[in-house]
């Protein structure tokens, strides 16, 4: 008997409605001060849920977050961000982002269909009105596949019915693609992409 695992090759398409787009900086959660926030002007949290608009519950095509915290008055390190919500696959995730300088984006990895939550906390030092954080989509659109699959290779893209050179960028482990195309938020986009996936029987 053979016990090597064994893979399952497919060749999977999707296509991406005319509305996708770039990726944008704050549409989940615009521009808000981390004070307000976490309900203080220090140290002592007593509530730390961020506001999410109303496009935070229904993400338009499966992205990575980015979120940005910028120190413009008397933070001095330590905050974390916490996003919660629905994946690719159909269970719950969430991803941590770390404050790292006075003004950063950190950019995430896993692919959101939904963003449910999000919650600020860690932060140090006196909070005054310059020291916010916001939330937008980020530039990486998920592949759909299963939960015991990976995606090997994007082998074939399509942008507004033209065949457009493979050059963007795959993240194997979280299954993401970050197109060659220019999205506008008026064309389709069309991706074929193989994964794989392991068995031992």
């Amino acid at each position: 008997m053979n016990n090597n695992p064994k893979e399952i090759l497919s060749l999977k398409h999707v296509t991406y409605d005319a509305g996708i787009v770039v990726a944008e900086d704050n549409d989940i959660a615009a521009s808000q001060r981390i004070d307000t926030i976490t309900g203080v002007a220090g140290s002592t949290e007593t509530d730390n849920t961020i506001t999410l608009a109303v496009i935070a519950t229904r993400i338009e095509h499966p992205r990575n977050a980015v979120v940005t915290i910028t120190a413009g008055g008397g933070l001095t390190g330590g905050a974390k961000v916490t996003l919660y919500g629905m994946g690719l696959q159909g269970v719950r995730v969430s991803e941590v982002f770390t404050y790292v300088t006075s003004a950063a984006a950190i950019t995430g990895n896993v692919p959101f269909l939904t963003i449910d939550r999000a919650s600020i906390y860690g932060a140090t030092g006196t909070l005054a009105s310059g020291d916010v954080v916001k939330i937008g989509a980020g530039a990486k659109i998920g592949l759909p596949r299963g939960v015991d699959e990976e995606v090997v290779e994007v082998v074939k893209e399509r942008f507004d019915s033209a065949e457009i050179a493979v050059t963007g960028t795959l993240n194997r482990q979280y299954g993401t693609y970050i197109p060659t195309s220019t999205l506008d938020g008026s064309k389709f986009l069309e991706l074929w992409y193989t994964t794989k996936k392991v068995i031992t029987w």
